[in-house]
């Protein structure tokens, strides 16, 4: 057995490889553990969660959606990468850290361009994602370039060489070209990834290469979910400082966090002795789908954050059609994403997640021109329906 990061070790047996995260690093009895640098890198997302929101607060239309769902996808997809890499090395080594370190500051410098992405700094848009991406590939391949896990980041480089060719053109042209351009630069990033970045002469990713350490894995997604939701908080009491004062934005305030903690409760009740071990020794079976739920969860924490803004500055308007939909699609979309990945850890309570959703989204009509306030109260009382369902039901 050949250690890859702390705890987390891989080698043959019975003529297939495997990995065991559940040994401890030679001489210590710890596990494999999320480090301080890897927090430290996901503190740049409370930003850009916070700019992705306010860009689609400006621009709450079909095409606004669209340019921040390319977005959304891009910088989830920063932060899903680099994720897998420090899982597969270990992050306590200077050199990873240091390459944490530059994906950071290139998050960051991706946030900054993020309402202007589609206009005047699409060149710094586009240049970070592709460095970033290309750098952060190209020394994992190096770094792992012998062992047969050197591949994954192999394959990624190249795939991600690909992609850069239609991020780059999209910066020199119109917006129009631009939106599709991109839109077939990130359709390239991720088709690729989940068809395990297939190249000629080194085949496909194994499903091992895709994820080490289950349980390391389960713990960054919880991370990173709270501070998706920590961002909804911030978000709430930016709002409500910024806004006059009055009773009934007191109460919208109050309304507000209530769907913050409806949402928090509804993904950590008993997460932490449920999310971990379906992980472990299903590396290519859980972890893809666990991605993309999680992708779908933080979509709609993302348009919770614009919902809060919008009905805190005005509670008592009429809900346009534009405002219902990510007041009702933000938390929705949260429990569709929260059932996709109770598939296998949270079976028990998959069903009313997706009775909830549907009774979100088939409400959505029947509230528009009702007053903010309103309709944000009846997505509260759908949430704290699936909570108490969920209390009622025994632990597995």
């Amino acid at each position: 057995m050949v250690r890859l990061s702390r705890g987390v070790w891989a080698g043959e047996r019975d003529g297939r490889m495997v990995v065991d995260d559940d040994v401890p690093v030679a001489g210590s009895k710890r596990l494999r553990r999320t480090t301080y640098v890897e927090l430290f890198f996901d503190l740049v997302y409370i930003f850009i969660f916070f700019r992705l929101a306010r860009s689609l607060a400006d621009d709450l239309t079909w095409l606004g959606a669209y340019q921040a769902l390319i977005l959304l996808l891009a910088v989830w997809w920063v932060w899903a990468y680099t994720n897998l890499l420090t899982d597969t090395m270990d992050s306590q080594r200077l050199p990873l850290q240091f390459l944490v370190m530059a994906s950071t500051f290139a998050a960051l410098l991706l946030s900054t361009a993020i309402p202007e992405a589609f206009e005047d700094r699409a060149h710094m848009f586009a240049v970070t994602y592709v460095a970033i991406n290309l750098l952060r590939s190209g020394s994992g391949a190096i770094a792992l370039r012998r062992q047969p896990l050197g591949r994954r980041p192999l394959r990624g480089f190249l795939w991600f060489a690909f992609s850069a060719v239609f991020w780059l053109a999209g910066m020199l042209v119109e917006e129009d070209a631009r939106l599709v351009l991109w839109g077939v630069a990130i359709l390239v990033d991720y088709v690729a990834a989940f068809a395990g970045w297939p190249v000629p002469g080194l085949g496909r990713a194994r499903s091992v290469e895709w994820n080490l350490a289950g349980r390391h894995i389960a713990e960054r997604y919880r991370q990173f979910t709270i501070i998706a939701l920590g961002e909804t908080i911030a978000a709430t009491g930016r709002t409500f400082h910024e806004s006059d004062l009055s009773p009934v934005r007191g109460v919208a305030f109050t309304v507000a966090f209530v769907t913050s903690v409806l949402l928090y409760w509804i993904y950590f009740h008993r997460t932490r002795e449920r999310l971990g071990p379906p992980f472990s020794g299903r590396p290519s079976g859980e972890t893809r789908p666990a991605g993309f739920a999680h992708l779908v969860m933080v979509a709609g924490v993302v348009m919770i954050t614009v919902a809060n803004e919008l009905m805190i500055k005005d509670p008592t308007r009429p809900a346009p059609a534009a405002w219902v939909t990510v007041i009702v699609g933000g938390p929705a979309l949260f429990l569709v994403g929260h059932a996709i990945l109770g598939r296998r850890a949270f079976a028990r309570v998959t069903q009313p997640r997706l009775i909830g959703a549907g009774l979100l989204v088939a409400a959505g009509p029947a509230l528009v021109s009702l007053p903010a306030l309103a309709v944000t109260g009846v997505v509260v009382v759908v949430l704290l329906a699936v909570v108490t369902v969920e209390l009622a039901m025994p632990p597995n």
